[in-house]
């Protein structure tokens, strides 16, 4: 345990040992850069000594998810801390429209249940608070808790179109209006959090994503079954793989990728590797999933692009490893252009598997990506940049080899565990309970 002291000198709390409750969308088996950052702050806040209990929406009611995959709707995780999802309404008029609008009060009644019977402390409120916030903070206020929101991205996903996006950005508003303390990833993103939202920056505090090293290991001896469970859809060892992870969606840059990808099989001839054995694989689920298949479609290489759906955590540091160029193709966007904003969870995975990487040079990507030493960067928007970069570490083995002994190391130099972060993160929670207790 550690021990926080604050201003007030007659408010001191020592050895408390914390009850958390944890609200989120997305937890496993939906894989992405949010479940990663919602597991690793429950798995080391409970590691640290304190009881953790995570609430979390059905994975049927995420487009991300494959519909017909169950997860229980209680649950001990191995990692020691209780896992509850909502339950999912499978009604005519659309998977999600129920789901998406009523989670609301389900998950507010239901966490203020956990709360009452657990004597929890505090509520850790993950993702952008619009859905999980709200239901958040009607728990918080019901039961008189503290609550404090961990900010994985501000409100801005357009595509959910209009009607959906202004419902969004009216709940994010009335949540943080009502909040006092704030975590994000970076130090872009509270500076974005703080203008957009009115936010004291004092108030918001940086747990950079991170990664854990003893996940990112290979099994010698699970390798093969691993690789086996995608032969059916032609993954398979001695492919030059190009490689990406993570939600299909178009701000990740996947279009921009698979564009890439075609004019290296298509348009260039005299190249010093064998095309015949270069593959794409692209590894996640996600709503844009089709429209990026019928791109490949139309760009005529379907016959070299693999598409997976979402895939056990468990199985990414195999699927990485067989890659021989890892992507992170994030295009210029109102995010993604902002000093410092970037914490991508797949570059520090790619960096962890000793692969050599080429990363757009989005703001906070150079905190991993040292040009040419761990990595190589490449103008976001710039296709042809992109493809050449593919090209040259393609055609060039040993400076392929030195950049992946220089990431590997890199990685492993300190600073970049998830146990450094969930510290910054218990400390919050640790503040914010003591001045609730001295209001």
């Amino acid at each position: 345990m550690i021990q926080i002291k604050l201003k007030n000198p007659d408010l001191f709390i020592a050895n408390f040992n914390m009850k958390i409750l944890q609200m989120a969308r997305w937890f496993f088996p939906h894989v992405g850069g949010a479940t990663i950052r919602v597991y690793n702050i429950a798995k080391y806040l409970t590691e640290f000594g304190y009881e953790v209990h995570l609430l979390t929406h059905n994975p049927k009611s995420i487009e991300q998810c494959n519909l017909n995959e169950e997860a229980p709707l209680y649950e001990k995780h191995p990692d020691g801390f209780y896992v509850y999802r909502l339950p999912y309404y499978d009604l005519p008029a659309g998977k999600n429209i129920f789901n998406w609008a009523a989670s609301i009060p389900v998950m507010a009644k239901k966490a203020i249940e956990i709360i009452n019977e657990n004597d929890i402390d505090i509520i850790l409120s993950h993702n952008p608070p619009y859905l999980v916030g709200t239901a958040s903070l009607i728990a918080s206020r019901r039961t008189k808790k503290p609550m404090v929101i961990n900010v994985h991205d501000v409100w801005g996903a357009e595509h959910y179109g209009f009607v959906k996006y202004r419902i969004g950005d009216f709940l994010q508003k009335f949540c943080v209006n009502r909040t006092k303390n704030f975590v994000t990833a970076s130090e872009g993103l509270k500076k974005i959090f703080s203008q957009e939202l009115n936010v004291k920056q004092d108030n918001i505090f940086v747990a950079p994503n991170a990664i854990n090293l003893e996940h990112f290991k290979i099994d010698n001896d699970k390798f093969d079954s691993v690789i086996k469970k995608y032969e059916k859809l032609g993954i398979k060892k001695g492919v030059d793989y190009i490689f990406f992870v993570g939600i299909m969606r178009k701000w990740a840059g996947i279009n921009f990728l698979i564009e890439s990808f075609a004019k290296i099989i298509n348009e260039n001839k005299n190249l010093r590797f064998n095309k015949d054995n270069l593959k794409l694989l692209l590894v996640g689920g996600g709503g844009d999933k089709p429209e990026f298949e019928k791109l490949a479609s139309d760009l005529k290489i379907s016959d070299k692009v693999i598409f997976t759906d979402s895939v056990p955590y468990e199985d990414v540091p195999y699927l990485i490893s067989i890659a021989t160029v890892t992507c992170a193709p994030f295009p210029s966007s109102r995010v993604t252009d902002n000093e410092k904003l970037m914490s991508p969870h797949k570059v520090l995975e790619y960096l962890a598997m000793g692969k050599p990487t080429v990363a757009s040079a989005v703001g906070g990507m150079e905190n991993y990506i040292k040009d040419n030493e761990t990595g190589i960067l490449f103008e976001p928007d710039n296709l042809d940049e992109l493809t050449e970069k593919i090209i040259y570490l393609l055609e060039n083995p040993k400076i392929r080899n030195k950049i992946s002994e220089n990431a590997y190391k890199y990685i492993r130099s300190g600073g970049f565990e998830w146990k450094n972060s969930v510290k910054i993160v218990e400390s919050i929670l640790l503040k914010t309970v003591a001045e609730s207790k001295n209001e």
